[in-house]
């Protein structure tokens, strides 16, 4: 999915960014499996933006400015354009194809990054807000330098979900129910408050001074609340990236 892809893909980035210490531009694709019933797996393009200017960013879409910055801790605020799990109604599998879609949102959010000062983990936290309902977020992570070129960066997080947010994307009403063509849709859902944990492996690999190859692998799986609903895979979203960024 792409939301999936985008949100692993700024995890990713800040922990490369934090790892060497450089700022880059560039473009990968990623694909993931759906999370939704019957729709096909997709490969899109997705930015490697990493880019810092005083105390403004970017990174993959998203946008912020660091409004504190310490020696372990710096605290953020941020946009993201394109939060949200978003789908089509004529990309659902046969007898779903007559749902609303679910489009995504902009949500607003604080970010803390932290430098945990042991083995060299660092940590972060976001939480943001959208039109849809609320989101939070908290990460772990090491780099792993494998020799002059070559840095890995595995990590874990968790992910919460409002009601509001989980049911806007996840939850079926009455009138979705009762639709000509949902027969695959006997009852309303709705979906309650839910989270998610997932891992990922990032690896750069060092082509020259300026120029980097990038690979990401990850997986993500779902609380029962929203696996529950009867427009979603019960199975963990696998995804997986490649791309190039160009430092300067």
């Amino acid at each position: 999915m792409k939301k999936v892809i985008l949100g692993i893909l700024a995890l990713s980035l800040s922990s490369m960014a934090i790892a060497n210490d450089k700022v880059g531009v560039g473009l990968g694709a990623g694909v993931s499996n759906s999370i939704f019933k019957g729709a096909d797996d997709k490969a899109y393009p997705v930015p490697l933006l990493d880019i810092n200017y005083g105390n403004f960013y970017a990174k993959g879409i998203t946008v912020g400015y660091t409004f504190f910055r310490g020696e372990d801790l710096s605290l953020s605020a941020y946009l993201d354009p394109m939060a949200g799990f978003a789908i089509e109604a004529e990309d659902m599998g046969a007898g779903y194809r007559n749902i609303d879609d679910r489009d995504t949102q902009a949500m607003v959010g604080l970010r803390a990054d932290l430098n945990t000062g042991i083995a060299g983990i660092r940590t972060g936290a976001t939480v943001q807000f959208g039109e849809h309902g609320s989101e939070a977020k908290i990460s772990a992570f090491k780099a792993y330098p494998m020799g002059e070129k070559l840095v890995l960066v595995p990590s874990i997080h968790m992910k919460g979900f409002s009601g509001d947010y989980a049911d806007y994307y996840f939850g079926v009403t009455s009138e979705e129910a009762g639709r000509k063509g949902n027969y695959n849709l006997r009852d309303e859902y709705k979906a309650d408050t839910a989270f998610s944990y997932g891992a990922t492996l990032t690896a750069e690999y060092k082509m020259s001074e300026k120029l980097s190859l990038i690979g990401i692998v990850g997986v993500e799986k779902f609380s029962d609340e929203i696996t529950d609903s009867p427009i979603v895979n019960d199975e963990p979203i696998v995804l997986a990236s490649i791309g190039a960024k160009y430092f300067f």
